[in-house]
């Protein structure tokens, strides 16, 4: 079974919370039991090529991403988890992903071109899929960041094959979110036509909310209590709760990749 794991943090690379921890270990030891997995994250400048013994797969050079009406470029680079057999793939793109911060800058505020810089990983994400050819059964999202996702797929994405007949899991880890952007970002994805009305807070893109509506289905992790509740209610949906231990975890979503898909790794 494939599954695509779309998420701005991992241990040791990038931390903004502890889902960077959780991811550490979670895809490693799944991978462990039989499961194919690939793992996206963007390439901060805050990532030592030389130090993460990164390097740069010539076949994926190029991959054009639209933000808006203009196009940028991103190159791949992969490395090893430390200690674990599992490869992460990272995005590089010089305007958007060189700086060291991640989304917030050192005054601890929202950086003002998020929206692009949001785009170019969600779209690219999907872009490097594409250049790949490769078919993911699972697309597993964590927290805001990647909460888009979701509804890229089921819209601008869903008539490329490698985009249908897959589950879609958008998995809160904490209850920290800044993804409430301009709706001048819907022009950027190249989904302006979508009707905003129940993803909008307060004027804005609210990119759980989006992940809410979008997914297949919503997971909640150890640090999310009630925070969300007033979407899950919003939405209609229960989400499935897999906590604990990260043993545990572990085997709860390998149980859950084999429900949702009726398949056996």
């Amino acid at each position: 079974m494939k599954v695509l794991y779309a998420a701005a943090e991992i241990s040791p690379f990038a931390k903004m919370t502890s889902t960077a921890d959780m991811l550490r270990f979670l895809p490693a030891s799944l991978q462990d039991k039989g499961y194919e997995i690939r793992i996206l994250l963007p390439k901060y400048g805050s990532i030592s090529d030389r130090r993460n013994r990164l390097h740069e797969v010539i076949r994926l050079a190029g991959i054009e991403v639209e933000i808006g009406d203009k196009i940028e470029t991103m190159r791949i680079k992969v490395a090893s988890i430390p200690n674990a057999k599992l490869q992460v793939y990272f995005l590089d793109n010089d305007t958007y992903f060189k700086r060291k911060q991640m989304f917030l800058d050192d005054k601890n505020q929202f950086i003002a071109d998020n929206d692009q810089r949001l785009t170019m990983y969600n779209k690219g994400v999907l872009e490097t899929l594409i250049r790949l050819n490769w078919k993911a059964d699972i697309v597993h999202c964590h927290d805001w960041v990647s909460g888009i996702l979701p509804l890229l797929i089921k819209t601008k994405y869903a008539d490329n094959p490698l985009f249908q007949n897959l589950k879609i899991i958008y998995n809160l880890h904490t209850p920290e979110h800044w993804g409430y952007l301009s709706p001048d970002i819907m022009n950027l994805l190249g989904v302006s036509d979508i009707d905003t009305t129940d993803i909008m807070t307060d004027g804005k893109i609210d990119f759980v909310k989006a992940g809410i509506k979008y997914a297949d289905y919503v997971v909640t992790g150890n640090y999310v209590n009630k925070e969300f509740e007033p979407l899950f209610e919003q939405f209609a949906i229960k989400p499935v709760v897999i906590q604990g231990a990260p043993a545990d975890v572990s085997q709860k979503f390998s149980d859950f990749y084999k429900e949702i898909t009726g398949d056996l790794v």
